[in-house]
């Protein structure tokens, strides 16, 4: 056991019994169960907000979830002998859900509807209406690529990643301007899409298999929100791990509609959020955010990527178009 990490073990109600290792953190097996210990990432008032939230799930019967533990005196952060701040929760023992396992995939968006549907009902029980930003919030991205574009044109001098980012900028900027336009008008409808509670980085890391249950984890960006937001992240992810099958999309939303249906404003709603040139977006705003005296490989190569899996991409719009009736969309 790492002496250093003493000080944080001692200071809850635990005996510890052995360790090892997770992603960024330490699980350790203890008499009061599955434990993982990982830094603090926030702040202290987060992870209060945190604690709360789980506790109410977990009342509501969304009961294997990573609930913060409190140390003996009660305090939810406690620090190393370096003064480096952890917290300690509720850990699982069992195995990750494989991103190569259509089964397994398909029980994560069975356990992603069940959590929407915990989270939706507890956002209405708690009655505090939200002013939330639009879907995908397509029109604070679309003008940040504006300014990126405009930015990049006034350098005198351009490296290799800039000259491609100005040749792939109208296709992209075009397609942002279309989806933020549609999603300006569904916003002047009122289109009632699902808000609750969101998981906010739901992947097949978020989900542990156990022998007759399924434990969620990882819930540093939970938030009142649009919960298909989670779904279409979710599918975004695994069909990029799983070379663009369609057919995965399908399934994962068959799994999720078990528990809730989504009609046509659903599907409209994840094929919306699937025009967007979402990664076109993040490769700017990482552009943006890095060192403009010397351009990381990495950038130039995340940029190659989002141009040649464009096709792919309207291969997936087109499929989803047919399959679920969404004619009236972008392209």
């Amino acid at each position: 056991m790492p002496e250093k990490m003493c000080e944080v073990y001692e200071a809850y109600d635990m005996e510890v019994m052995g360790y090892g290792r997770g992603r960024g953190a330490i699980i350790l097996k203890t008499d009061k169960g599955i434990r993982q210990v990982s830094p603090l990432l926030g702040n202290e008032k987060r992870l209060e907000e945190e604690k709360a939230f789980k506790e109410r799930m977990y009342d509501a019967g969304f009961t294997h979830i990573d609930r913060v533990v409190a140390a003996k005196d009660g305090e939810l952060v406690t620090y190393d002998r370096y003064g480096n701040p952890f917290v300690v929760r509720e850990y699982f023992e069992g195995r990750e859900c494989s991103p190569g396992s259509i089964h397994d995939l398909e029980r994560a968006a069975y356990n992603l509807a069940e959590l929407h549907k915990s989270g939706e009902r507890l956002y209405q029980e708690e009655g505090n209406a939200r002013s939330l930003k639009s879907p995908g919030n397509f029109k604070g991205k679309t003008q940040e690529i504006k300014k990126i574009r405009s930015f990049i044109s006034k350098r005198s001098v351009k490296n290799e990643f800039e000259h491609l980012y100005i040749k792939a900028y109208d296709y992209f900027y075009e397609q942002a301007v279309k989806c933020q336009q549609v999603m300006e008008e569904i916003d002047t409808l009122n289109v009632p899409f699902r808000i609750g509670y969101c998981h906010g980085a739901y992947n097949y890391h978020s989900v542990i298999f156990c022998d007759d249950f399924m434990a969620t984890i990882n819930f540093d960006r939970f938030h009142v929100g649009y919960q298909l937001m989670d779904l279409y992240q979710y599918i975004r992810k695994v069909m990029e791990k799983n070379n663009y099958n369609f057919n995965l999309a399908v399934k994962i939303i068959s799994e999720y509609e078990k528990i809730i249906p989504l009609k046509k404003e659903g599907y409209e709603f994840i094929y919306m959020m699937y025009c967007y040139p979402e990664k076109f977006w993040k490769i700017s705003n990482r552009y943006m955010n890095s060192k403009k005296s010397w351009m990381s490989p990495v950038n130039m190569e995340k940029l190659e990527k989002v141009i040649k899996d464009e096709q792919e991409k309207l291969k997936i719009l087109k499929n989803f178009s047919q399959h679920y009736g969404v004619h009236k969309m972008i392209f």
